[in-house]
């Protein structure tokens, strides 16, 4: 048992540092999910022809049975999404962070052509968990960028205060693999912060596929009959 508590401990530790080390990236991505978001709940219409692609894309899906209300098709298409996400913000940036807007766009559209307290209701019981997995995904793909620009400036510009610089010399006694090592090792936390991220996304997506599956429809219809809605 003393072993099993060690390991936990070093996980969440890791797991901590990683959302701590990376924070404003984080809190960045926050913003761009949740600001298309309420603009299209309070102008659908002016976003209504972006999103149709979209939309007709997710009716395709739910008409041919490629998405269903089970739990293992839940999870491939969320955790699909969630790769797009990753390798969007890992290969240009800017992909990741437009993919995760539109997925906020999607979610305040859809809000705006329903009942809000039916939406949020239906929507909040693995949205609590789908949400956040979306945008953590989305910033473990920026912070694998980001360990690919720093490890290139710093074979191209090393520090002045590290190893790989001499004051009188430069780094002109460095051979490229030393610098490419020397670079790789003092970057290379954020390769696994990147990877910790996308486990952590695809736990929460594996939780939310769950709940949407079996229990969001049954919470929703129990607490939506205080309020005498039915759905």
């Amino acid at each position: 048992m003393t072993g099993f508590k060690y390991y936990a401990d070093k996980v969440l530790g890791e797991i901590k540092s990683s959302f701590a080390n990376n924070m404003f990236i984080l809190l960045f991505l926050i913003l761009v999910f949740i600001i298309p978001l309420i603009a299209a709940y309070y102008y659908p219409d002016s976003f209504a022809s972006v999103l149709q692609p979209m939309i007709q894309q997710f009716e395709q899906n739910i008409a041919d049975g490629t998405v269903t209300l089970a739990t293992d098709s839940l999870f491939v298409n969320n955790f699909t999404v969630a790769l797009i996400l990753y390798a969007g913000g890992a290969l240009l940036g800017i992909m990741g962070i437009t993919v995760l807007a539109m997925n906020g766009l999607f979610l305040g559209f859809f809000a705006a052509q329903m009942d809000l307290t039916s939406y949020i209701a239906l929507t909040l019981p693995h949205g609590i968990f789908e949400i956040p997995a979306i945008i953590i995904a989305c910033a473990g793909g920026l912070v694998l960028l980001k360990f690919a620009v720093l490890f290139v400036w710093n074979i191209i510009r090393p520090d002045k205060h590290d190893e790989t610089y001499n004051h009188y010399f430069g780094d002109l006694g460095l051979s490229f693999k030393d610098k490419f090592m020397l670079s790789l090792n003092k970057h290379q936390d954020k390769i696994k912060e990147s990877f910790i991220l996308l486990v952590v996304s695809a736990v929460l997506l594996v939780i939310a596929a769950f709940i949407e599956a079996n229990l969001t429809i049954p919470i929703a219809r129990f607490f939506l009959s205080f309020l005498g809605i039915q759905i």
